[in-house]
C-alpha cells in the first residue's frame, strides 16, 4: 500500500473510525498507522493472514461507504478551499453564507 493510500485511509479513520468494530480499528492501526505486514499483524492478533486482509478490506470498504453516504470529508475540503487565503477578518458575508450553506447540506 502506497503512502497516498495510507493517508486517505487515515483521514477516513479520523472521521469515521469509531464506527468500526474494535477488531477492525486494531487491524487498521497496526497495518496502516504502524506499517506492520499482514504476517506481523496476524502474529500479534493470533489470526490468519487472510483474516487480516479480509478485516482490513472490509473496514476500508465500510469507511468509504460511510463517506459516500455522508460526504463529511468532501464538505470539509470544500469549506477549506473556500477559506484558503483569507484571514478570519477577511471573510465577507457571502463567504460566510456559502459556508453555512455547505454545513446545512449535510
Amino acid at each position: 500500500m502506497d503512502i497516498k493510500r495510507r493517508v486517505e485511509i487515515a483521514v477516513l479513520v479520523k472521521y469515521y473510525g469509531n464506527l468500526l468494530t474494535d477488531k477492525q480499528q486494531k487491524v487498521i492501526e497496526m497495518y496502516v498507522d504502524n506499517n506492520l505486514s499482514f504476517s506481523e499483524v496476524s502474529e500479534e492478533l493470533n489470526i490468519t493472514r487472510q483474516a487480516v486482509k479480509d478485516t482490513l478490506d472490509n473496514a476500508i470498504s465500510s469507511l468509504e461507504s460511510i463517506e459516500n453516504e455522508l460526504h463529511f470529508i468532501q464538505r470539509d475540503a470544500r469549506i477549506k478551499k473556500c477559506l484558503e487565503d483569507k484571514s478570519v477578518n477577511q471573510i465577507d458575508l457571502s463567504t460566510r453564507l456559502e459556508i453555512m450553506s455547505m454545513l446545512e447540506d449535510n
